[in-house]
């Protein structure tokens, strides 16, 4: 049985594994810890070159993980452990860093420079597509529903549009490829009041 609940828990949830088996949540998760600890390895830290940190939730905690083997580093709570992020690796290893990934936030930028000199930043393209929509796309939303202030019905198109702008085209369904040529179309959305140096800039 103990071989078939850890076959089960590499494919469901362990909530759903502990229903379909009849035994406590508790249980299987136990069983599934014990499977992990004989299959995982502690981690090597010589072999790590290239470090991935994550913030999560309104809960923050930061993960680093190694980009190449996908195992977890180090695991810290809040957003103030940035420094122990980098702390726990000896110098010789910080020196070997290629690049370190993170969302966009300032005080693990100013670390990963700090302890890792050679490595490159590079930001997670969630942040920066997030960073772009706040304070590119949502600016000249404001600028064109403001032009609108008498063309209530036209201002309601721009200020519903935000998420529109911001998606994929590849992932919209029919109908919202529809009313995305009709905005783009209608000029109702125009960059050409923001010169290159303001869009740069943000």
């Amino acid at each position: 049985m103990v071989s078939w609940v850890e076959t089960l828990v590499r494919l469901s949830p362990i909530k759903h594994v502990a229903e379909l088996v009849g035994l406590q949540w508790y249980t299987v998760k136990t069983m599934d810890h014990r499977r992990l600890s004989h299959e995982t390895a502690q981690a090597d830290l010589t072999r790590v070159r290239r470090q991935f940190v994550l913030h999560k939730g309104n809960h923050y905690a930061m993960v680093a993980i190694c980009a190449d083997t996908q195992q977890v580093l180090w695991v810290g709570e809040g957003r103030s452990c940035a420094c122990a992020a980098f702390e726990w690796l000896d110098r010789d290893t910080c020196q070997q860093k290629e690049a370190v990934a993170m969302g966009m936030n300032t005080a693990m930028d100013m670390e990963a420079k700090q302890h890792c000199p050679k490595a490159r930043v590079v930001y997670d393209l969630f942040h920066v597509v997030a960073k772009f929509g706040r304070e590119v796309i949502d600016r000249v939303r404001v600028y064109q529903a403001n032009r609108l202030r008498e063309n209530h019905a036209g201002r309601r198109v721009i200020k519903r549009s935000r998420w529109l702008l911001l998606r994929n085209r590849t992932n919209l369904d029919p109908e919202q490829a529809v009313k995305l040529d009709v905005l783009l179309a209608a000029k109702a959305v125009s960059y050409t009041h923001l010169t290159l140096p303001t869009i740069c800039s943000v």
